[in-house]
């Protein structure tokens, strides 16, 4: 059976589907990326933010378009590495910020005074904003009136979905995907859906060329039923999907993340589910270097100080190194609400009746963070910890590639030379600035030294033997501690 599929925006920008001989596709994500995180587009936003007047406004303003012209800079470089996925983000954060409708980040999307588990949010949505509107176009003059598959693998797609949906003409739909099959039901509801068809079929994914080391076709594994022998992949994965891997499996993984909700040793280590799972297995198999934690915040009876202390064990201990923090979700029972358990902790969930989507379920119970507390405490410690060390960019396929499978880089691939042509943030005028997307900080440069660190920019190391050692050690402790180079000079 030949089909002709089209990918909606959002989904993770690092992998693509891997389809049959016979198959079309359409992939409206990389298209909407593309145009949404062009140079030339992240300048437009430059130059609509340039400051007039003055005062905390005009600060903002001349912040965010010095911060859109790193970004513009640093995708220009065209290397497929963390500094583009960092630039991407901040593109897809202000291209969205005025939208009616929906907010962007480079892994997630949130809809304004609603979420993607209603479904009526979701329509709502879809109709008031325009961001997805050129991919629809395209999407339609692709098809010529054909049927489709649509390929929903997360609720991150809805909106564009919804919207594709009605461009194509939902009677030329068939939805598909691991999210339309757990959701069918729901989705029949909604009105872009009901005349759609569904299909229980889903692809396997491949990390896209441009994200994976050179000649390799690096599958994408986020259950143990979905590894295969004979090829490399990658994944993110449960720990008690894990150790279900066998042995050779290990000897062609490329890198793996672990989602953990509670971590005391490595031999108790448990995922979402409340299960508690020994790794230490799997790091004799795999090693350290090619195995990171996701590390979340706030599961059941878990307080602030003992999430704090498991993540600063993860951070600076023996053991794979520390990813990212996220707030912890509940894995939703679909209907079934009541006293239950979380490894070993009682907690009661709550009912959300408007969630005819739902995925998560709230929760309270003895020692546990209420929603707001998890997410401060999430953002407190990625602040504190991006500060220090290397987190993720994005819950993203890329990012689970172990180090070694990542070019070393002297300068922060983060980080670019800006120049700015009227007032700057720290109110002087024109000149030049560093500029950081991974610790958010920028510094003005004096003129003098603008080309020296433009070169290093460039990678051109050697014009430090240029430099006095006065200079040098200044302007290296500058950059360091700007984490612009990783070490000084």
């Amino acid at each position: 059976m030949t089909r002709r599929v089209v990918l909606p925006p959002l989904f993770d920008l690092s992998l693509e589907p891997v389809l049959g001989p016979e198959d079309e596709l359409f992939d409206g994500n990389a298209e909407f990326l593309a145009r949404l995180t062009a140079p030339m587009g992240l300048r437009a936003l430059a130059a609509a933010s340039a400051p007039a007047g003055s005062g905390v406004a005009a600060t903002e303003a001349a912040t965010k378009a010095l911060f859109a012209e790193a970004a513009a800079t640093i995708m220009e470089r065209g290397r497929h590495d963390w500094g583009r996925l960092r630039a991407m983000g901040l593109a897809l954060r202000l291209s969205a910020e005025a939208d009616p409708a929906i907010r962007l980040a480079v892994d997630d999307v949130e809809l304004v005074g609603g979420t993607t588990e209603s479904g009526a949010d979701v329509v709502s949505a879809a109709a008031r904003t325009a961001l997805f509107a050129p991919e629809a176009d395209r999407a339609r003059a692709w098809a010529s009136g054909s049927r489709v598959h649509l390929l929903v693998e997360t609720d991150q797609q809805l909106p564009a979905a919804a919207g594709m949906a009605v461009a194509l003409g939902p009677h030329r739909v068939t939805l598909c995907g691991r999210f339309a099959a757990a959701h069918q039901k729901a989705l029949r509801a909604l009105a872009p859906f009901t005349a759609a068809e569904f299909e229980d079929w889903t692809p396997s994914w491949r990390l896209r060329r441009e994200w994976a080391p050179e000649g390799e076709d690096i599958r994408w594994v986020r259950d143990a039923h979905q590894w295969y022998p004979g090829r490399p992949w990658a994944g993110w994965l449960a720990p008690e999907q894990a150790v279900l891997l066998p042995a050779r499996a290990w000897r062609e993984c490329r890198g793996v993340a672990l989602t953990v909700a509670r971590f005391s040793s490595w031999s108790a280590v448990t995922g979402v589910s409340g299960v508690d799972t020994d790794l230490e297995t799997v790091r004799r198999l795999v090693g350290d270097d090619r195995l990171a934690v996701e590390l979340l915040v706030g599961a059941p009876g878990l307080d602030a100080d003992v999430t704090t202390t498991a993540a600063r064990r993860l951070r600076s201990g023996p053991g794979p190194r520390l990813a990212g923090l996220s707030p912890f979700r509940l894995t939703s029972l679909r209907g079934s609400r009541g006293s239950t358990t979380w490894g070993g902790v009682p907690l009661t969930r709550q009912d959300s009746p408007q969630h005819d989507l739902p995925r998560w379920d709230r929760f309270h119970g003895p020692a546990s963070l209420d929603d707001a507390d998890r997410q401060r405490i999430t953002s407190t410690l990625t602040a504190e910890f991006g500060a220090e060390t290397e987190l993720y960019p994005g819950r993203l396929a890329c990012c689970a590639l172990a180090p070694g499978f990542q070019p070393p880089a002297m300068w922060e691939p983060s980080a670019a030379v800006v120049e700015v042509s009227g007032a700057g943030p720290d109110g002087r005028g024109p000149g030049s600035f560093v500029v950081n997307l991974r610790t958010g900080s920028a510094f003005r440069l004096h003129p003098r030294l603008t080309p020296v660190v433009r070169r290093l920019a460039n990678g051109d190391a050697a014009v430090w033997q240029h430099l006095s050692d006065t200079v040098r050690t200044k302007l290296s402790g500058q950059l360091v501690r700007a984490g612009a180079i990783r070490s000084p000079q």
